[in-house]
């Protein structure tokens, strides 16, 4: 649901700021990069059975292991998703049917957006180990502090330091401090859980 509420709140913004070719220009965007998005959800999903297992069993070595490992991997996957989408820019848009003009605007702010694939990866791999090890409000928390985060931000930012432009910002500094913020709740999360294997 969340990416949803953040189309929504991109694209109203757009409309106003940058009109209707910013919305195809999004439009584009945001398809292309959703493949990364998708792998990395299933890093994720693949490495929460894991993290649930061996939380279960108390064995916190062995869980905290599997989630670096998953978050590393996650890294070098959008490492490697964002290379090829910065080589390719200039042919991404015609993919999709876009127009010249549209395929141009494209390859010169898709490196915005790549800017924050790597913070999605920790963001991804941090809620998926919430919700294995039974802290789903952090969970709920990181999944819907981005919409929100960008909805602020695209309330102060393009009114005050250049219009469209903020508006694309807007969303990477949205995720830039969603995964911040998921490390932090992760340090604390680790945190109890020494506590708990010193007890």
């Amino acid at each position: 649901m969340t990416p949803n509420i953040s189309l929504i709140i991109i694209n109203s913004f757009s409309i106003s700021y940058g009109g209707e070719s910013t919305i195809a220009t999004y439009a584009c965007i945001g398809y292309i990069i959703c493949i990364i998005y998708l792998i990395l959800q299933g890093v994720g999903d693949g490495s929460q059975p894991l993290i649930s297992k061996y939380y279960g069993e108390r064995n916190f070595d062995n869980m905290k292991n599997i989630r670096k490992l998953a978050c590393g991997f996650a890294l070098l996957l959008s490492l490697i998703g964002c290379a090829v989408m910065y080589i390719t820019r200039e042919k991404l848009g015609i993919l999709f049917g876009a127009s010249s003009e549209v395929n141009t605007e494209i390859s010169k702010i898709i490196p915005i957006f790549l800017m924050s694939v790597p913070f999605v990866a920790i963001n991804r791999i941090t809620t998926a180990s919430f919700y294995a090890t039974e802290k789903s409000a952090f969970s709920y928390i990181l999944t819907f502090i981005e919409p929100f985060l960008m909805l602020v931000l695209m309330l102060i930012l393009p009114p005050l330091f250049g219009g469209q432009i903020m508006i694309w910002w807007s969303t990477v500094f949205a995720r830039i401090l969603s995964a911040i913020l998921a490390l932090i709740l992760k340090q604390r999360v680790d945190k109890g859980e020494m506590t708990l294997c010193s007890t």
